[in-house]
């Protein structure tokens, strides 16, 4: 039996998704890689020093507040000891469980910290993310050392989630999980936004062996789906979407969520999570074309990668070629600008841009 399970509060989303955010530099702030720089950076001036978050350190209000904004089945207790307590005895006992429903991220971060001895510096704005959330677990503390960004483990925590971590049946449900994540990342390339509540349902079924019935399984299908991908909130439930995506709420208020039922695949297929097969040859077109031309630190299959994304979120071509032009040393020629005209007209897209629509 699972015990006190967060039951994802508004205070919940608050931490872990992502929030409208207004673009002052055009499409040059819209790049993933800009999108991520900026996610760090804000989160990291916002961490206090490591050990601050512990909750034996919280003040009296933020223990209040951390109890009711990701544990607010645990029992109140009127002394502090006993409340704290009371706390750890529900976190351990849902140990296991947690464990196998940690996103990839997490999974990873956890690992190498207990390699490293209970504590892990985080190298990107995933892996902060990814920190955040175990904070919201009660798993561990993120704070600042030295001005950098670590992750350290709760004490009672190690032991147990170590032993989590060994069992067989872990094995197997990660397995799973893997499956899932990888089918549902190329879900979302080709949609660039869905609801999550199919997922929800795929997780219970194909990956806990569970039913839509079994409240405890669902909020952790939900927590998995919340620490695993960018989520915005919209009118009517939770929207899981791409992270090269910029403007998630414009997609959504063009209405162009696909219905349909999800199935995993089988195990033989392969699927690509990042591009689509006609995508392909036009980002390959690209890659020759600016092969030898760029600035030093630039790969011609990131640049190239870097603005198929624009393009499929609705970038026009013009705003694709100046982009592409801070990263060469020479001019766009004729064969470049050629090259990402055809990406330009030819890559499906999240969002029609209004060059590509005045065309069909």
């Amino acid at each position: 039996m699972l015990h006190c399970i967060p039951r994802g509060s508004q205070g919940d989303r608050v931490e872990m998704f992502r929030q409208e955010e207004v673009f002052v530099g055009g499409w040059h702030e819209k790049t993933i890689e800009s999108m991520l720089r900026r996610r760090f950076e804000q989160s990291v001036s916002q961490l206090p020093p490591l050990g601050a978050g512990r909750l034996e350190a919280l003040a009296p209000t933020a223990f209040e507040r951390k109890l009711e904004q990701c544990w607010q089945d645990i029992p109140r207790k009127p002394m502090r000891s006993q409340q704290v307590s009371q706390v750890w005895q529900c976190v351990l006992g849902s140990v296991r469980e947690h464990a196998d429903c940690l996103s990839r991220e997490e999974h990873e971060l956890v690992e190498r910290a207990l390699i490293l001895g209970g504590s892990a510096q985080i190298e990107d704005a995933l892996e902060l993310e990814a920190a955040r959330a175990l904070s919201l677990r009660l798993w561990a503390s993120v704070g600042l050392v030295s001005g950098k960004p670590y992750i350290e483990l709760e004490t009672p925590i190690v032991r147990p989630v170590a032993k989590a971590f060994a069992r067989s049946e872990h094995e197997k449900i990660r397995q799973r999980f893997d499956a899932f994540h990888e089918y549902l990342t190329g879900t979302l390339y080709r949609l660039g936004a869905m609801d999550d509540r199919q997922p929800q349902q795929l997780i219970l079924r194909e990956v806990l062996m569970g039913s839509q019935e079994d409240e405890q399984l669902m909020q952790l299908a939900r927590r998995y789906l919340w620490a695993s991908y960018d989520c915005v909130d919209y009118q009517g439930g939770v929207m899981l979407v791409h992270p090269a995506l910029a403007d998630p709420y414009h997609l959504i208020r063009t209405g162009r969520r696909r219905p349909g039922m999800l199935a995993l695949p089988d195990s033989d297929v392969h699927i690509r999570m990042d591009i689509l097969p006609e995508e392909i040859p036009l980002q390959q077109e690209l890659e020759r074309a600016i092969s030898g031309a760029l600035r030093e630190g630039h790969t011609a299959q990131d640049v190239a990668r870097t603005l198929r994304f624009l393009c499929k979120q609705g970038a026009p071509l013009a705003a694709m070629e100046e982009v592409l032009q801070e990263s060469l040393i020479v001019l766009v020629s004729p064969s470049v600008r050629g090259a990402l005209a055809n990406m330009y007209y030819m890559t499906p897209k999240w969002i029609e841009c209004a060059e590509c629509a005045a065309l069909q």
